[in-house]
């Protein structure tokens, strides 16, 4: 790698309709239901972990969702951190392993997310 060029390898979301289709009840509950604290340029994979993140830490959210989210939480933000570390490490193949993972999660939390 040069010193001027270098070279990086990330994940990013392509297009923030994907995740509103993906996780229609995770995108209300996280965007319209509640506003982010933090600002976004889009609302990404990353930027919906981190808002349902947020949400509980900081939300005016009953016990029920606060359980849930307290239950599912802490492995998927692992899973993002991870992510992070594999990229980082060169290592596409965990990488990719940990997308899909990262996916699954927010599949049965969109699934299962209490009702208000």
């Amino acid at each position: 790698m040069g010193k001027v060029l270098q070279v990086r390898v990330y994940a990013y979301t392509f297009s923030e309709n994907d995740v509103r289709e993906a996780w229609p009840r995770l995108w209300t509950l996280a965007f319209e239901d509640n506003t982010p604290g933090f600002p976004h340029d889009m609302k990404g994979v990353h930027e919906l972990v981190r808002a349902l993140d947020d949400l509980y830490q900081f939300g005016n959210v009953g016990e029920h969702l606060r359980d849930f989210l307290s239950g599912r939480l802490p492995a998927l933000k692992e899973a993002v951190a991870d992510l992070g570390q594999s990229l980082a490490d060169w290592n596409p193949k965990r990488a990719n392993e940990l997308t899909d993972a990262i996916e699954d999660v927010l599949t049965e939390m969109n699934t299962n997310l209490p009702k208000p």
